[in-house]
Formats: C-alpha cells, structure tokens, sequence
C-alpha cells in the first residue's frame, strides 16, 4: 500500500508546528502542501486557487494526490477524508488541560483574546478541539496517532511504520513559560475536565494505543486495528459487532472467540461495513464480524475475541 502523501491534522498546541517543519525539511517543501485558510501565507497555492476561490475541493486534493508526499494544515478529518486512505492520515494529541492552557496562551498572546481564562475553558470553540479534528472515522482507523508528552518516542515510532527519516524538531514554544507544564488550580482542572470530557477520553484511548502499537512494532508484529461498532442497547451483552484489520496484509484477520477463557469459536473478520469502505480503512470495507451469544453462554461469563497472529484482545464482554 502507498502510503504517500500523507494527511497530517495540525491540532493546535499538540508540538505540530515541530512535527510539520519537520516533515518538509524531510518530504522538501516542492512536495509539501499546506492548508491554513484563505488568509493564510502558507497555504498551498492551488489549495487557494481551486479550495478557496473557484470551491473547488476535487481539484484541489487531484493536485495534492498528484505532487505532494504530505499535507498539513488546522483542518478537520472530514475536510480530505474522501482523497486519502485511513493509514495515511496522521495527528498528534497532547494532555487535554495542557493543550486547552497552551491554547489560551497562544490565542492570548498572537489573536487578540482579552478574555480571562475561565471565559476561555468555557466557549464551545475551544472546547474539544481535538476530538472534534478527528472525528468522522473510527479511531483506531487513524494511521498513526503521536502523543505530544511521548514527542521523541511518537517520532521514532512514525518512523519505524511509515519507513522514513523526520528529526525531532522543538519550535513554537511560549518561551515565557518557565518549565515543561502548566500549573492549573483544581478548580481551573475540574471546569476543563467538565468542558472537554470527549478530549479526555480520546487522550486517554491515544495513549493505550501508542502502548500497544509500540509493543507490537517492537516485536516485529503485525499493526492490529480494530473497534467496536453499534448495537442496540437491547442487544448489550447478548452479541458482538466488531471490525478489525491489518493495513499491511489483504487476508482478513483471523480471531478466536473465547468463553471464560475458553475458545468456543473461531471466525473471519470479513463481514462488509459500509463506513469502513467509505472512510478507505482497508479492504473495501471487508472487515466486520458480528456474533450473536449462543443460548448456552450464561449470565455473567466473559466473552473475549483475541486476533490469532498478535493475540491482541480485540473485543471483551459480560453475558447479560
């Protein structure tokens, strides 16, 4: 699969200004686009040619498709979605009461932003900011996801899985800041906590994640993405409904379903899914399984799914 040009979603103070500078020292700026708005002087000329003055998206992102190894900007996943596939999107996400602090200060100091702190945690704009870039897509879809407290090791792992050369860059720092680390009061953590909740919980995701991406490259094993999908709250407890696949490989993954401990099935994880074919994830969208509990698992035993080649846990319940 080729993996170029990438799609990288700058989320505002999560160490992307390093990580894009970075990638254009590497990719060269002839193959590096940027989208950073209309007024912006480094978009992308044909961003602003056929994007921003004819609205033309199509042949904006033919032009992308077409010269660049990498795009960047402060945009949305569903703003390129339909033009790349999931292994090439890429982003980094950072403690969500440092980013929303850093924020503050960055709009504080460079846009003009008079208002206190907490009138900042408490508008809708900035709340969230990072789950709201990604969302559109499943995240375990998402090519690579960085952690910006981890930045060395994010670095070094997008290496090893995109098989590239990005040096470690520091800038765009608030030089003002005395050490690494805001110091917030309990009550400025709880009111951020309370406004940004979907950023806590996909901070928290990332960062499982990262672990278990990392322990599977270090192994030299297969990268095993996979997610729970929708069922009806009837249904909880009673069947599974789940996707899972390997960017590097075409077969289907091949998982165990397991009772107690126990393997009491074997499947392929080949069903269609439609958001999967849509979003470009892999295989078509061939990547599903669902399974309805037999009547002869009882209440209260634990069902696991455990891909075969990793035996990564790829899905855990309670019979109800």
């Amino acid at each position: 699969m080729n993996n170029f040009p990438l799609f990288f979603i700058h989320i505002p103070k999560t160490a992307g200004s390093s990580f894009r500078v970075a990638a254009e020292q590497y990719f060269g700026s002839e193959a590096t686009y940027f989208d950073y708005g209309k007024s912006s002087n480094e978009t992308h000329p044909d961003i602003l040619k056929f994007e921003y003055e004819s609205k033309d998206r199509y042949l904006a992102a033919k032009s992308i498709k077409k010269n660049a190894k990498f795009l960047s900007g402060h945009v949305i996943y569903p703003k390129y979605a339909p033009f790349f596939s999931a292994k090439s999107v890429v982003s980094f996400v950072r403690d969500p009461a440092q980013q929303v602090r850093s924020h503050y200060e960055h709009f504080s100091r460079l846009h003009g932003y008079t208002g206190s702190f907490e009138d900042f945690i408490k508008e809708s704009r900035f709340a969230n900011m990072q789950s709201k870039a990604l969302n559109g897509v499943w995240t375990d879809a998402i090519g690579f996801i960085g952690i910006t407290e981890r930045y060395n090791e994010s670095i070094a792992l997008f290496n090893k899985y995109y098989g590239t050369d990005i040096k470690v860059l520091d800038i765009n720092k608030n030089t003002a800041k005395p050490s690494g680390t805001y110091t917030l009061t309990d009550d400025e953590f709880s009111l951020i906590r309370e406004m940004n909740a979907k950023d806590f919980e996909l901070y928290d995701y990332a960062l499982n994640r990262f672990s278990l991406h990392k322990q599977l490259l270090d192994k030299e094993l297969p990268l095993v993405r996979f997610g729970q999908m929708n069922i009806l709250p009837k249904d909880k407890g009673k069947q599974l409904n789940i996707w899972a696949c390997c960017y590097e490989q075409e077969e289907a993954l091949e998982a165990d379903i397991l009772l107690d401990n126990t393997v009491v099935e074997h499947v392929k994880l080949s069903d269609y899914r439609a958001l999967a074919a849509e979003r470009k994830i892999h295989r078509e969208g061939y990547i599903g399984k669902s399974f309805k509990y037999p009547v002869t698992f009882q209440k209260g035993q634990i069902v696991k799914v455990v891909e075969r080649q990793t035996q990564t846990v790829i899905f855990e319940d309670t019979v109800n």
